[in-house]
């Protein structure tokens, strides 16, 4: 006979293997740290693209610098007005002296410098600017007169013409050897034929305007053959119209600072 008991049977499931056990601990591990380093990741990227927009500045900042730009200008202004008054406060013979100077560094362009030259005129003391001087100076301060770096291309350019415009020395039979000779020269075979002296005089020429001695260049010019002298009479009145208006100026300054000039 069967005793009843009242306790239900057991059901005894199946054992699960350690494997599956760990496997959902080990995904929710992994699903946490992939989100922490996203949010991580993300506060990252939003602060450097804060860091990398450029802050707008604020309405007190506006403010100061349009105060600082104010003060600024008018510190300006007040050393510039400063300075007028100075000026003018200054003896007239320091004012020429100072015209005389912008003057001078006037004439290095071919601009006309007319209100240079009649502000040194305005300026000027009794005796201090002579005559001659200022009939130079006024005859070409509305026109201007060329730099020597211009005086240098435009003699220059005018070279090639010259040395074809001057007879050749010697006879037929000299010139037709020295034509052989040139050809020769140029394939290495004989030695280059010596310059003629029109070739030397213009070689010379070249050589001192690169230098800077206008003056020479002027004084060999004048003594070129004279048949290529119309050619270069313009080239010769303005390179002596700049040596004249510069040696002005310079005996202008030298003037104005002698001893007798300038008051003690």
């Amino acid at each position: 006979m069967t005793v009843p008991t009242d306790n239900p049977p057991v059901t005894e499931w199946p054992a699960v293997p350690l494997w599956r056990r760990m496997a959902l601990p080990g995904a929710c591990l992994l699903i946490g740290m992939a989100i922490g380093s996203t949010v991580l990741l993300g506060r990252h990227q939003t602060a450097d693209a804060a860091a990398a927009m450029p802050s707008r500045p604020t309405s007190i900042e506006v403010a100061l610098e349009d105060r600082l730009l104010a003060l600024e200008a008018r510190h300006q202004a007040q050393a510039a007005a400063a300075t007028r008054s100075d000026i003018q406060r200054a003896p007239q013979a320091d004012r020429f002296f100072a015209a005389a100077l912008h003057l001078q560094a006037a004439i290095a362009s071919p601009r006309p410098w007319l209100r240079e030259y009649e502000l040194v005129v305005a300026l000027a003391p009794p005796g201090a600017l002579a005559r001659p001087l200022g009939e130079v100076l006024a005859s070409h301060a509305a026109r201007g007169i060329p730099t020597e770096a211009d005086l240098r291309e435009r003699f220059m350019t005018l070279t090639p013409v010259l040395a074809a415009r001057v007879p050749a020395g010697g006879g037929l039979l000299e010139r037709a050897g020295s034509t052989v000779r040139g050809g020769f020269a140029n394939v290495g075979l004989v030695s280059p034929p010596a310059p003629s002296p029109t070739d030397a005089t213009l070689a010379g020429i070249a050589n001192q305007l690169r230098r800077g001695s206008l003056a020479a260049a002027v004084a060999d010019a004048a003594t070129l053959d004279a048949s290529v002298q119309p050619l270069i009479a313009g080239w010769l009145a303005q390179a002596r119209a700049r040596l004249a208006v510069e040696q002005a100026i310079q005996e202008t300054l030298l003037h104005a600072l002698s001893p007798v000039a300038r008051p003690a």
